[in-house]
């Protein structure tokens, strides 16, 4: 959970330097480096928290690092957060609690040849979508580039299981290689959103389905558990806390109010 926890604090802290870096110097800038490096280190705490917590408990923890991207835009940024922000953070904070309280066991982390065709399956899918909705300019097109980044993002951590339990065989390998095609499908798809369109509409089903998806993947194919009795309590704090992250988005978009201080302070 420690590192769930870490995860989020790096993931939250580099979310608002990721979109202004994109805006002001372009995807393929050397300021993206740094990014990108903040993110590997990012995963591999992650890894550690999928290793050891049941999905759905690992990807709740890390879509806090919304908490942590309102509280710096409250405390660092001057961005005063409303009530409802607020409510957002403790709402996240007693979710996380609950769900580490009510996890179970882990369930099985093998893949079989079906997963693994249906993971590569997936891949072209969404690469070809994302493909044509770069290419559109519909005004949904960005939307619709960070909901394909948030399925990209979900698979990722389910093809992590592969390296709880890693073998040689040929389907653990290919799963595992598909980690890093999910993961950077995802990124470019949400650096590529973050430049059409505003960072709530990029982040809010990014970081539902990115939850979402491994959670009932978890509990449905790999049988992670929650303890006996706790199922009701464990939903609805798995409710509340994904809820708590589709509003906390609202208060990452105050952020967008700083790129345009910049412009007006250089401006006059």
């Amino acid at each position: 959970m420690s590192a769930a926890l870490l995860a989020a604090a790096l993931f939250g802290a580099i979310a608002a330097i990721q979109a202004s870096i994109i805006r002001k110097h372009g995807l393929l800038s050397r300021p993206m480096l740094g990014v990108l490096v903040a993110y590997l280190v990012g995963w591999l705490l992650h890894l550690v928290a999928i290793a050891e917590l049941p999905l759905y408990l690992a990807q709740v923890g890390v879509g806090a690092s919304l908490v942590v991207t309102a509280l710096l835009a409250s405390f660092v940024m001057g961005e005063p957060l409303r009530r409802e922000h607020w409510v957002a953070v403790a709402a996240m904070v007693a979710g996380l609690g609950i769900l580490a309280i009510a996890a179970g066991d882990i369930g099985q982390s093998t893949f079989t040849d079906r997963t693994t065709i249906a993971l590569y399956s997936v891949l072209a899918t969404v690469g070809l979508l994302g493909w044509l909705a770069w290419r559109s300019t519909h005004p949904l097109a960005g939307v619709v580039l960070a909901t394909l980044a948030g399925v990209a993002y979900g698979l990722s951590p389910i093809a992590t299981r592969a390296l709880v339990d890693f073998s040689w065989e040929p389907d653990t390998l290919a799963t595992a290689i598909s980690i890093g095609l999910f993961g950077s499908l995802g990124f470019l798809l949400y650096s590529v959103a973050l430049n059409r369109t505003s960072v709530t509409a990029a982040t809010s089903p990014q970081i539902l389905l990115q939850t979402a998806i491994p959670a009932a993947v978890g509990i449905a194919l790999f049988n992670d558990e929650v303890r006996d009795g706790w199922w009701p309590l464990a939903i609805s704090a798995f409710v509340i806390s994904v809820a708590a992250s589709v509003v906390l988005c609202g208060a990452e978009t105050r952020l967008d109010l700083l790129d345009a201080a910049d412009v007006e302070s250089a401006d006059t």
